[in-house]
């Protein structure tokens, strides 16, 4: 938090070095938040559901892993919620905007299986998806832009996001070895 607060304090919005960089973050920031806490309920609600001890706490860690990322990612737009539109309702337009809706019913059938189908559904293939194709080229991104507070989240959920793939790669071999 002290990177989010310096970028506050000496006004890092200011030095973003391409306004549309600005539409680019107000989209992945107001699209992801929202993803991240769905993660977090199924994971919650999983990691009750196991009779296992360690897939019961691996589903209750990586749940509170996705709370961080959305109390990360809601402490970076409030910086940017100050000057600019956008930012500010994005719980409300999760279900009113047309690029959520593939991964909003993806979530949505993902938390309505299984526990076995939710872990490989979120933990498989959305945190693949999700690291591979939206955090690392926007991170990129940010850091080109100067956008530091972004980056600082951004590379807080990377390194968490290479134990949720784990996690979603135990699953699948846990599958593939069922006869």
């Amino acid at each position: 938090y002290a990177i989010f607060d310096a970028f506050s304090q000496n006004n890092g919005q200011m030095n973003v070095s391409n306004e549309r960089y600005l539409n680019a973050i107000k989209l992945f920031l107001t699209a992801v938040t929202p993803l991240e806490y769905q993660a977090y309920q199924g994971y919650a609600h999983v990691g009750r559901q196991f009779s296992g001890i360690g897939a019961r706490i691996a589903s209750q860690m990586q749940s509170i892993d996705e709370l961080r990322h959305v109390q990360t990612q809601i402490h970076a737009m409030s910086h940017y919620n100050k000057f600019f539109d956008g930012f500010q309702d994005w719980a409300h337009m999760h279900d009113r905007v047309w690029y959520l809706s593939v991964p909003k019913s993806f979530f949505e059938d993902a938390r309505s299986a299984g526990p076995f189908e939710f872990l490989l559904a979120i933990s498989f293939s959305f945190e693949y998806v999700l690291t591979n194709l939206l955090f690392v080229p926007f991170m990129s991104g940010a850091a080109y832009n100067g956008d530091m507070a972004t980056v600082t989240f951004g590379f807080s959920a990377q390194s968490d996001e290479a134990r949720h793939m784990t996690l979603g790669l135990e699953i699948v071999k846990f599958l593939l070895e069922q006869h």
